[in-house]
């Protein structure tokens, strides 16, 4: 019969869930009884084959309607079982026979309907990955409880998720995360009869294994996705549905592989190898220059560390993954690769190189050398492997490393930083030098080590002691460049290269010689004393074998049996110097080399541990610094900074019975006395650098150092004060100081100074004054000079009195009207000017050392000659004749220049008042009127001199008109200087001279007035640019060429009146 379409579909669904029912409850049911007979394929399972046997849906279907298919499915299948005619099937289903139906979310699908057991949810061949999964178990044609089955996901970037129930989603949808692992369970009640049987496809590594019950499948570590899955249910003890060796793979139990890379000369970095592949090349001749190697190993702990030898550098230090360089053609020949970590424990490392002239050396592993030393061969290629412990490797038998192995290599650094000479003969390095300053600093290590392990290094040092640990692989014993100088050193071996080798040295003591050889740790060198280790000769020997030479006196203790004081200083230029044995003539430091003392370190032996000497010093910019013992300083280094003054002290039991003593060396002064016990010794505030000391432990009662110069020097305090015109006494200021004014055209009266310092002495001073001239010297205070009688000092000397001019200078300048500031001069010198009337307007006073430079410049101090500046413009006023006196140039220049004084006139009052007219004279009278344009001509020097004098009697001022004519042009320069205008004739616009028109003779000097006669203030002047300044009452305030105004001047008679 033909069913309609949808029947046909419905009994599609139930008959596949029916079979799939039977096949569950009866496990053993034979698809042999199949409707066509047919036999099941070889190698497909029981629940293929039972799935096989029933109608299917299409993949196709799925794509196309999953959600509906699927739901549809599940339900018709549930009511039909729980409806069916066969009442045994039906009690059987409802006890034992779960159903299961599963659903994928797919990559860029989205979900998929569900399918039934056995059958394929997602897809293969398409590369599309699982996001998430839904799995339903029903029994009876009901959805069985949420925890009657758990499904655990493991998902892309985030791991395992927590397992979720019946038909709930594991995984994630929406997050573009694929499912790569599962694990899935039935409930403990279902658990005792079923097993739920599951196996994935995954990306790359197609279908796993089957596994069950909780079991992982899939894979995690490799970023794979799920990309199909197929589950059932079995009753317990049935067959397995297919193989299950490797449902699951677990990245983290893959071996670990080493891939490295060599850089080749003309090549560059070459294609990553692995796991004794070759990287380089052979049969071209090209370097190898530098190599790359990691570790990959999932999930697990370790690294690889490279060590080259490369040429002209040598062996490199280890470094993670690296050796070698890149950009400086220098070939790699040899390595040394050694494993660290987890991968350490589990694995050896194997290499072989190919090297020049050498080819293909043999197997080496786990750090020891591969390649050649010494013959200047490049390695050209290289092959590495990983072997598992105790696992068969390549082979070591043969030469893997050509040269000489397991020597030691070290360098040095001596007390004032430079570096020490390294030589090596015979297996035996020499670090230092038996003529070479003494070492602060020793490095070492063994190198082309055959054997791990390492060298191990410590010392005594001076004022220091032991070392409290010790340092290895080349790390210096002192990178601090203190000074602290080797006594004795102690080397040991470590590890492997211990049990092979004793390490024999000897040191060299710079007051000794070469000690005796000792081994393994003991001391070699001297206990104290001054001197030091300037070189220590190493020797790797193998255990057993002879020593290398005499052992005696490896170890000298000479421990003092009084106190002794030993002394160490930094000085400029040379770092720190050794340490010595001081005393009163023991110099430390330099002399007459102008090298600054820096740094002091001062210690004791054969003294009770409650003892100690200690050092404060003053520092140029610091000032004083708070004491220190040794190993510490007193000082800077590394500053440039001068010690300028130290005090020392005794602390303890041994300042019971005895003084420290020391005396220091100054630049410009020499040694100074002595000081002791805390006294200051040196300089302070007077910017002298120490360069030398000398310290001397003396008993109680037993003769001490002595001398009669001071020990100690400080600035003095200088007062200087002074008295200004018109001001009275100003206050005090003190040593640099300025007593007075500047640019206010006031004289200083008096001067009194003062000095006082802890050296005996004084200063004295005097004063050379106006009208009166030199003054007894005065000193310590009293005045020199006058007070409020109207005089003005004009010239200084001053020196000092009694010790104080045995150590120290003074220095004084002063600023005189018309000059300024003249140049500093110093110990009774003249500073100013005497004859020619320049007042003193300010003074500076210094008191320096002796060495010091003058506080600046000692030009020109003093001076006897007037002033001549270079350019002077007076602020004479330039009142216009017109319209009033249009022929009245005389009376308004006289006017402007008078008003130059204050004299405020009109500009008519002169011509109106005080000049006298005539109708013919025109030298000591006005030729006219003045106040005429056609009946006005002229007045002459002599007239213009009477009329000023006229006016300058009768209103009682002071000033006097003085009549220059015959003067030369240029030496009326003189009387601008002095700040006096002065009136000259010459002609209208200084252009040529007109037609004489009248002569006249008087005095014995013959006159003349042109048609354009004129006259004018000459105000100014500027010699380098040959120019003068005038006030024109015609044309302003005019500048014209100086050679200009003279030709005039001269043409005109050379008439000129000055009021002054």
């Amino acid at each position: 019969m033909l069913l309609p379409k949808n029947d046909r579909r419905w009994f599609k669904v139930f008959a596949a869930c029916l079979l799939a029912l039977l096949v569950m409850w009866n496990p053993q049911l034979s698809l042999a009884d199949s409707a066509d007979g047919a036999q099941p394929a070889q190698g497909t399972t029981g629940v293929e084959q039972a799935a096989s046997a029933l109608p299917n849906v299409s993949e196709s279907d799925q794509d196309t309607d999953a959600d509906e298919a699927g739901s549809d499915a599940v339900g018709e299948t549930a009511s039909n079982s729980s409806t069916s005619g066969d009442a045994s099937t039906s009690e059987a289903t409802k006890a034992v026979a779960p159903v299961i139906y599963y659903s994928a979310h797919v990559q860029n699908k989205g979900w998929m309907g569900y399918v039934d057991a056995g059958k394929t949810a997602g897809t293969t061949g398409k590369s599309l990955n699982i996001e998430a999964l839904k799995v339903r178990l029903c029994a009876n044609g009901e959805l069985l409880a949420p925890n009657a089955i758990s499904v655990e996901a493991h998902v892309s970037g985030i791991g395992w998720v927590n397992a979720v129930g019946n038909d709930a989603q594991a995984g994630t949808t929406g997050k573009s995360k694929a499912i790569e692992a599962v694990k899935i369970n039935l409930s403990e009640e279902l658990s005792s009869g079923y097993s739920i049987w599951y196996r994935v496809h995954s990306a790359n590594f197609g279908w796993l294994d089957w596994t069950c019950d909780g079991g992982e499948a899939g894979s995690t570590g490799y970023g794979r996705g799920v990309q199909a899955i197929q589950i059932l249910i079995l009753k317990k003890g049935a067959p397995t549905p297919g193989n299950t060796a490797t449902p699951f793979r677990d990245r983290k139990n893959e071996p670990p592989s080493i891939t490295y890379s060599a850089h080749v000369a003309r090549i560059g970095w070459q294609r990553s190898a692995k796991n004794g592949q070759t990287s380089g090349t052979t049969g071209r001749s090209l370097q190898m220059e530098a190599l790359s190697a990691q570790i990959d190993w999932y999930g697990h702990q370790g690294n690889v560390e490279l060590r080259g030898h490369v040429q002209n550098v040598g062996w490199q230090s280890w470094k993670n993954g690296f050796a070698g360089t890149t950009g400086k053609s220098r070939r790699l020949e040899a390595i040394q690769i050694r494993l660290k970590g987890e991968v350490a424990e589990q694995y050896d490392v194997y290499y072989r190189v190919h090297c020049a002239d050498f080819g293909w050396l043999a197997w080496t592993k786990n750090g020891a050398s591969a390649g050649s030393a010494g013959f200047g061969k490049a390695i050209q290629a290289i092959q590495v492997k990983l072997v598992k412990k105790d696992a068969q490797g390549p082979g070591t038998s043969g030469i893997a490393f050509k040269g000489v192995a397991d020597y030691v290599s070290g360098s040095a650094k001596t007390i004032n930083g430079s570096a020490a000479k390294v030589t090596a003969s015979g297996g035996i390095t020499t670090i230092g030098s038996e003529s070479g300053d003494v070492l602060r600093s020793i490095s070492a290590s063994v190198s082309n080590m055959s054997a791990d392990g390492s060298l191990r290094y410590r010392a005594i040092r001076q004022f220091a002691g032991e070392q409290a640990s010790w340092l290895s692989d080349g790390v210096a014993i002192d990178n601090q460049n203190d000074g602290l100088q080797i006594k004795a050193i102690a080397f040991q071996l470590s590890g492997d290269l211990g049990q092979k080798y004793d390490v024999w040295y000897r040191s060299h003591d710079s007051n000794r010689g070469w000690l005796g050889w000792t081994k393994n740790g003991e001391y070699a060198g001297a206990s104290s004393g001054s001197g030091g280790v300037n070189a220590v000769q190493v020797v790797l020997v193998k255990n057993g074998s002879n020593t290398p030479g005499n052992t005696a006196d490896s170890y000298v203790d000479n421990s003092a049996s009084s106190p002794r004081l030993l002394g160490q200083v930094h000085i400029a230029n040379s770092g720190w110097l050794s340490a010595r044995v001081a005393g009163s003539d023991v110099v430390l430091g330099s002399t007459g080399k102008s090298l600054s003392l820096q740094a002091i370190r001062l210690g004791l032996e054969g003294v009770s541990a409650d003892s100690s000497i200690s050092v404060a010093a003053h520092v140029a910019n610091i000032g004083w610094q708070n004491a220190s013992t040794a190993p510490s300083y007193g000082g800077t280094v590394g500053q440039s900074k001068a010690i300028q003054a130290v005090k020392i002290a005794l602390n303890g039991k041994i300042a019971d019975d005895y003084d420290v003593y020391y005396s220091v060396h100054v630049a410009g002064y020499g040694w100074l006395g002595w000081a002791k016990n805390g006294e200051s010794a040196g300089t302070e505030g007077l910017s002298l650098q120490a360069e030398s000391i000398k310290v001397a432990l003396v008993k109680h009662g037993e003769g001490a150092p002595s001398s009669s110069a001071l020990a100690y020097l400080n600035s003095p305090n200088l007062e200087l004060k002074a008295s200004i015109s018109g001001s009275g006494w100003q206050g005090a200021v003190h040593n640099g100081g300025m007593a007075g004014t500047t640019g206010k055209s006031r004289s200083i009266q008096a001067l009194s100074i003062k000095v006082s310092s802890p050296v005996s002495g004084g200063i004295s001073y005097a004063a050379h004054v106006s009208n009166i001239g030199w003054q007894a010297a005065v000193c310590d205070g009293a005045v020199a000079g006058t007070v409020d009688q109207g005089h003005k000092i004009e010239c200084v000397k001053m020196s000092l009195t009694g010790d104080m001019s045995k150590y120290y200078n003074v220095w004084y300048r002063v600023h005189i009207s018309n000059y300024g500031w003249m140049g500093w001069t110093k110990n009774g010198a003249q500073a100013g000017s005497t004859g020619v009337g320049y007042g003193v307007e300010a003074v500076q006073v210094k008191v320096l050392p002796k060495s010091a430079a003058a506080p600046g410049s000692t030009n020109r101090p003093y001076t006897s000659e007037r002033y001549h500046p270079s350019r002077v413009i007076l602020n004479v006023p330039c009142a216009f004749q017109y319209p009033e006196l249009p022929t009245g140039c005389e009376s308004v220049a006289l006017t402007n220049a008078l008003n130059y004084y204050g004299c405020a006139l009109g500009k008519t009052t002169i011509a109106d008042r005080y000049m006298p007219w005539s109708g013919s004279n025109f030298v000591t009278a006005f030729w006219g009127n003045p106040h005429s344009a056609t009946n006005g001509n002229c007045i002459s020097a002599p007239g213009v001199t009477n009329t000023a004098n006229s006016y300058l009697t009768k209103t009682g001022r002071k000033q006097r008109a003085y009549d220059l004519t015959g003067s030369n042009f240029y030496n009326l320069y003189g009387y601008l200087e002095r700040g006096h205008p002065v009136v000259i004739w010459a002609t209208i616009g200084m252009r040529n001279l007109g037609g004489c028109y009248a002569t006249q003779v008087w005095g014995g000097r013959v006159y003349h007035t042109y048609t354009n006669s004129h006259t004018v203030v000459l105000r100014g002047f500027d010699r380098a640019s040959d120019v003068v300044y005038l006030a024109d009452s015609i044309d302003g305030y005019t500048t014209f060429s100086a050679r200009r105004i003279a030709q005039l001047y001269y043409q005109r008679g050379s008439q000129a009146v000055v009021i002054q």
